[in-house]
Formats: C-alpha cells, structure tokens, sequence
C-alpha cells in the first residue's frame, strides 16, 4: 500500500499522526499531519487493517486518499495557497471520515470535501452513490429537494448548481445527512458572480443546515 507519508514529503514537512481504531476487522483511520510551506494545516486520512483481505477491498478509500495527495501536490506546484483538514466522526460499525479543503490563487478561494466511510462488519467502503442509493433517493430527487429548502431559506441569488460530496452514516447504517455543496449566482450591478454555500441535508427531517452549524471550517 502507498504509503501516504512519505509522499507528502514532496509538498510539506510531515509533523504527527494520529489514529482512531475500529471494531473486529481492525479497520484503522490513521490521520496523517503535516504544514504547507505558507504553514497551513494538511491533514490526509487512511484506512487500514489488519486483515490482508479487508485492506484489498478498501483500495477505494486509498484511490480517493491517493487524489487527496495529488491535490496538494498539483496546488503546490501551482503556487496555490490552501489547507485540508479532516473530520474523523466516531462512529460504531461505520468508521468514517470528511476531509474539507480550499485552495485560493489570486482573488478566486475555492472550497471542496469528501466523506469516506467503511462498512465495519463487512469490511468494505461506502462510497457517496451508495449512500445516496441508501436513503431511496435518485440525484435528480435530491437535487429537487435541497433546491426547494434552499429558496425556503432565501439565500440570495439564483441557484446555479446541486452536488453531493459527502454524508454521515449512523451506527445502523442509515444515512442521516448528506453534504451539499451549491452554487449560487449573484448579481451585483452589471457584474455576475457565484457564491459557494455548503450545507447537510436531513433527508428523514427534511431540512437543509450549513455545514458551519455541524463543526466544520466551511462556508
């Protein structure tokens, strides 16, 4: 298995990692640490176990974690200022973590996330179409629904676009929230601008509330 630390050698200074450790498959999300060189914090997840079988069948975690990496890297190279940060939530039987990042060049900030979540008992990853497909809901459906929340809200602007980047899974996995990113499109004057607003869907309560009001270092 790549071995992420070392890696992250190219774009900044490892300092510390930390490890949550999970149930009977010994599935592990171990947080690598690390600062760019303007002193920002990178913080890259991996999931692994002890079990040969297990790890073989996470290797989509380890895809997602190995973009992760390759994002620092690209911005590094790039001149780009940014920081990545992840969220581990503690849950029973479905080890999981959302990882935020931004990445600002001139006057333009952009921010990003990704959930990646095990299924602990199985020893398999859960992968965002598989939570959506969890809750019943199509995109469109989705799409439907945080659109009307949204306007409900009065956020300003029109609504440009809808994408699922992330959720939280209970311990009896039911998929509780999913991470919206939306785009807005704002008009001031005769200029158009978009407005990046980030938000957890409650599909049981059918309610939007922005990801800043759940822990997260997010607009």
């Amino acid at each position: 298995m790549l071995f992420i630390s070392v890696l992250l050698l190219c774009f900044c200074v490892l300092t510390s990692c930390r490890k949550e450790k999970y149930g009977d498959t010994g599935i592990s999300i171990l947080i690598h640490e690390s600062e760019t060189k303007d002193g920002m914090a990178v913080q890259i997840p991996e999931f692994r176990s002890g079990n040969e079988e297990v790890q073989k069948r996470l290797r989509e975690l380890e895809k997602q974690t190995n973009m992760l990496q390759k994002t620092c890297e690209r911005e590094e190279s790039r001149g780009s200022h940014m920081e990545m940060r992840s969220y581990v939530d503690e849950v029973k039987n479905y080890p999981q973590v959302t990882v935020v990042w931004f990445v600002a060049d001139k006057d333009i900030q952009t921010y990003n996330l990704i959930s990646l979540c095990a299924d602990e008992k199985q020893g398999l990853p859960v992968t965002c179409k598989e939570a959506l497909e969890m809750t019943g809901l199509t995109g469109v459906d989705l799409s439907l629904r945080v659109g009307r929340l949204q306007k409900e809200m009065k956020i300003r602007g029109e609504l440009s676009s809808t994408e699922m980047q992330g959720f939280r899974i209970d311990e009896n996995g039911k998929v509780t929230e999913i991470y919206m990113k939306l785009i807005m499109k704002v008009t001031e004057g005769e200029q158009t601008i978009e407005e990046e607003h980030f938000f957890s869907y409650f599909p049981d309560e059918e309610k939007l509330v922005r990801l800043s009001e759940r822990g997260f270092d997010i607009p």
